[in-house]
């Protein structure tokens, strides 16, 4: 059953933490996996690495920003080795399937990894073949959420327009830039965080949501 926003005819979806829950542990393996190749790229322990990591994300808003941006890395190399993840941890839910197939209008996934991996995930989580289409990272010119000039892409590229478009991401901070176009903003709050202004509704599971249960 279709939540009651008569209003939305395009529904926008981000992957990671969203489609699925962080106990699946894929994340978890992303980060290591990152965590692996910034290890052997500058020849430091796993502790540093992981150091380097996390500081490139809080400034790039992706580790792979600040390998470009610094030290030129290529992206395709990198989304290739970090997302070899197994994704057996994964399985199918024909609910959320039958939530997102009911949604009246178009369907996207708006993420900050690259498409083949996020077509792995959707192909585990049962969730292949109802999307439209994935705007990625290369489409994002390598500018990740929530850069506003990677928003302006998707809405551009993909003709939406804004104030007919709802948004669900699981990081708050993605919801903003949206929020500033005019999206209706759903907020997955595994965090357990207050909710920020610019959220509309907050969720605790997009399939439950879809649903109509109470949270």
């Amino acid at each position: 059953m279709a939540p009651p926003l008569p209003h939305v005819d395009i529904w926008i979806f981000d992957l990671d933490l969203t489609l699925y829950a962080p106990e699946h542990n894929i994340m978890e393996q992303v980060r290591n996996r990152i965590a692996a190749y910034v290890e052997d790229y500058f020849k430091v322990d796993q502790a540093r690495a992981h150091q380097i990591r996390y500081d490139y994300w809080r400034k790039y808003g992706t580790t792979l920003g600040g390998l470009m941006v610094e030290h030129g890395v290529d992206p395709h190399g990198y989304l290739d080795f970090v997302h070899d993840v197994d994704m057996s941890l994964l399985q199918p839910c024909e609910r959320l399937r039958t939530g997102i197939e009911a949604l009246p209008g178009r369907k996207l996934i708006f993420t900050n990894a690259d498409a083949p991996y996020a077509k792995r995930v959707l192909e585990a989580r049962g969730l292949d073949g109802i999307f439209e289409d994935i705007f990625d990272i290369h489409r994002m010119a390598h500018k990740p959420k929530p850069a506003t000039d990677s928003y302006d892409a998707l809405c551009e590229q993909m003709g939406i327009e804004p104030a007919s478009a709802l948004f669900v991401e699981d990081s708050a901070h993605n919801l903003e830039p949206a929020k500033a176009l005019g999206m209706t903003t759903i907020w997955v709050n595994h965090s357990g965080d207050a909710r920020p202004n610019y959220v509309d509704y907050e969720i605790a599971d997009v399939a439950s949501w879809l649903a109509g249960e109470k949270e």
